[in-house]
């Protein structure tokens, strides 16, 4: 028998080192995870890092997907905002990873700055 769709979906929301999981109903709106991720971001720890973007409301960032490019000539990986009032079922997957994409002064939005962390050990050396 097909699997039900779970109640509630994981989803992994990620700028530069930090990755914070989010646990939402499904009939939970993008705006709603922004306020999740805007409570994890101004937690202690985030805000201890003078490296890492200070963020006082959800209008300081968006929430953004990874959209790989297929182009002719060009790979690589371009980030499409997600609209706030947009509900999460059928736009987003379970265990999703989005990426936050800060604002500047002039509230125009700054590229997504994010570290994958490497698969090997530091010992290891790539062949």
């Amino acid at each position: 028998p097909p699997r039900a769709a779970p109640k509630a979906y994981q989803i992994l929301a990620k700028t530069h080192q930090v990755t914070i999981f989010l646990t939402v109903p499904q009939s939970a709106t993008i705006a709603l995870l922004k306020d999740e991720a805007l409570s994890a971001l101004i937690s202690r720890v985030a805000t201890e890092d003078d490296s890492f973007p200070h963020v006082q409301s959800t209008s300081d960032f968006e929430l953004a997907r990874a959209v790989k490019g297929k182009e002719k000539g060009r790979s690589g990986v371009t980030y499409e905002a997600l609209e706030a009032d947009k509900a999460i079922r059928g736009l987003l997957t379970n265990w999703e990873v989005l990426y936050f994409q800060f604002r500047d002064e002039d509230s125009n939005l700054m590229p997504v700055e994010v570290s994958q962390p490497s698969l090997l050990d530091d010992e290891e050396e790539e062949p």
